[in-house]
Formats: C-alpha cells, sequence, structure tokens
C-alpha cells in the first residue's frame, strides 16, 4: 500500500510515519497516534515528529507459522 495524507492517519494502529516534500524521510519503524501525538509502537516513548505521510507497517521479517 501507498503512502497517504497524514490527515486520514488512524488512531491507535501500527503505521509507519513519513516526511515528504521533494524528498522522502521515512522513519523506519512502527508508530501509533494516539490523540494528537505519535509514539514509537515499540518503546512507546514520545515523538517529536511533524509527519506528512503514513502507511500500513509492514515487517521486514513476516512472522511464521510452524502449523
Amino acid at each position: 500500500m501507498g503512502w497517504r495524507d497524514i490527515s486520514s492517519a488512524p488512531f491507535d494502529c501500527t503505521i509507519e510515519l513519513a516526511v515528504i516534500n521533494t524528498t522522502q524521510h521515512r522513519l523506519g519503524f512502527p508508530c501509533l497516534r494516539h490523540g494528537d501525538s505519535w509514539f514509537d509502537a515499540t518503546t512507546m516513548r514520545p515523538l517529536a515528529v511533524s509527519p506528512t505521510h503514513w502507511r500500513y507497517w509492514q515487517p521486514e521479517v513476516l512472522p511464521m507459522s510452524c502449523c
């Protein structure tokens, strides 16, 4: 899935953030939107970012199943 405008970012859902102007700078780690704040989804630490775009988080290594 592609990048979407930040105004449509879901709340309390693992997503990836980016600042896209003339170049693209993605954070590259899972983030959460809670209220008007952004958090690192792994550590739950607040982030001081002003993202412009988001997309659903896609882990680099997909979960494996033994069955």
